[in-house]
């Protein structure tokens, strides 16, 4: 349609603070990190950035703003959301641009300045990040605009009135919008990303939480456990724990995130538009949040239950094996005894004596040998505690 001006958008989500905004706006003004990290490389990540301009903005959160020789804008918030826009016409030429600019240039530098400390969120959760793709359509009349099916996709939803438009097709949300309506355009957008990234994370932990449950109870189902398999289970939970305290530290800072962009959305008054084209709603993506929040609780219980019934059978093992070592030990001990009561005269160091004494090591290592295989060989029951059926 003749007049209209489009912009195409990707974006994605990490949970991030002030603190790591001013690394980011040092690292995209100057090439420089206060952290340790190579000069050199920091250099070449940032030349290969191709930035023309790069300021620190304030609005309703701060955010850094870049724009890149090939006219791509970036959006960089204090929360973690980051936004990438470039106006172009040919909205699948721009995808790619888009792509192939965070793939290959600014992923991997963002990764490297921010790669000293705890892993990310979708680290941990090994989520594959797709950029939710939004077109941004200014034009007069946003309840005629037709989006082209054959390259876009077919349209599958279609809502609004003759002010904003969203239309939905399998890989694009088309957003179209007069032109007084911009600001509030790009905002519905960062908005619509912020809630896909959010509850992709969530998406993903509840996954997690289900494959190690089940990893879990595949273990409690055995009922028995040899001894030589204790170390191996008891390491693979302690894998599992390490897991788990990650990704709840994490989950538990998502909360203020959601009540931050919640108080932005009521301010820029995209709360009801939200709702309405695109089913969000800050508070049942709250109560999501607390769901997930409390099934990682159930499942460190269940995990720590585990761990605790695997170590009782390993200080099992250990105190058998100090026994027959005891039990060796006293045998020789008494046995050298009553040898030298038994003779009338000091006793002597002698070639016989040391050849004897050789055999005695020998024997007592063979014979504890024996004994740690035996009890590596037996069986143990798992008991784990039953939830009461009957109430």
């Amino acid at each position: 349609m003749k007049g209209e001006v489009t912009k195409v958008f990707f974006g994605g989500w990490y949970q991030r603070t002030t603190l790591h905004l001013s690394e980011v706006y040092s690292f995209l003004s100057e090439g420089t990190s206060d952290l340790n990290l190579s000069k050199e490389k920091l250099k070449t990540l940032h030349e290969n950035l191709g930035l023309v301009k790069v300021s620190r903005e304030a609005g309703y959160l701060e955010y850094v703003r870049a724009i890149t020789n090939e006219g791509i804008e970036i959006k960089y918030y204090e929360d973690g959301l980051y936004v990438f826009g470039l106006v172009s016409s040919d909205i699948e030429g721009a995808r790619l641009i888009l792509e192939n600019f965070y793939d290959k240039r600014f992923a991997p530098a963002i990764a490297y300045i921010f790669s000293l400390g705890a892993p990310t969120p979708k680290e941990l959760a090994n989520i594959k990040t797709i950029h939710p793709i939004a077109v941004g359509v200014v034009d007069l009349k946003p309840n005629t605009y037709e989006v082209n099916e054959r390259l876009y996709g077919k349209v599958y939803s279609s809502v609004g009135d003759e002010d904003l438009m969203v239309k939905k097709t399998g890989r694009y949300i088309f957003l179209i919008a007069k032109p007084k309506e911009t600001e509030f355009l790009e905002g519905l957008i960062e908005m619509q990303i912020f809630f896909r990234e959010f509850k992709d994370q969530l998406q993903k932990y509840l996954n997690i939480h289900r494959n190690l449950w089940e990893e879990i109870s595949e273990i409690k189902e055995r009922k028995v456990i040899k001894g030589q398999e204790v170390e191996k289970v008891r390491l693979q939970l302690d894998a599992y724990q390490k897991t788990i305290n990650l990704i709840s530290s994490r989950i538990n800072q998502m909360g203020s995130y959601v009540h931050t962009r919640a108080d932005i959305s009521k301010e820029m008054k995209l709360t009801e538009h939200l709702a309405n084209m695109f089913q969000y709603k800050f508070d049942v993506l709250t109560n999501t949040h607390g769901y997930i929040k409390e099934i990682w609780v159930m499942t460190s219980n269940y995990l720590n239950a585990a761990i605790q019934v695997i170590a009782d059978i390993k200080a099992q093992t250990t105190n058998k094996s100090i026994q027959s070592l005891q039990l060796i030990t006293t045998y020789g001990v008494v046995g050298g005894i009553i040898g030298y009561l038994s003779k009338d005269s000091l006793p002597k160091i002698t070639v016989n004596g040391l050849i004897f004494f050789a055999l005695l090591i020998l024997a007592t290592f063979a014979v504890n040998k024996m004994v740690s295989f035996g009890y590596s060989r037996s069986k143990y029951k798992l008991k784990f505690s039953e939830r009461v059926k009957n109430i």
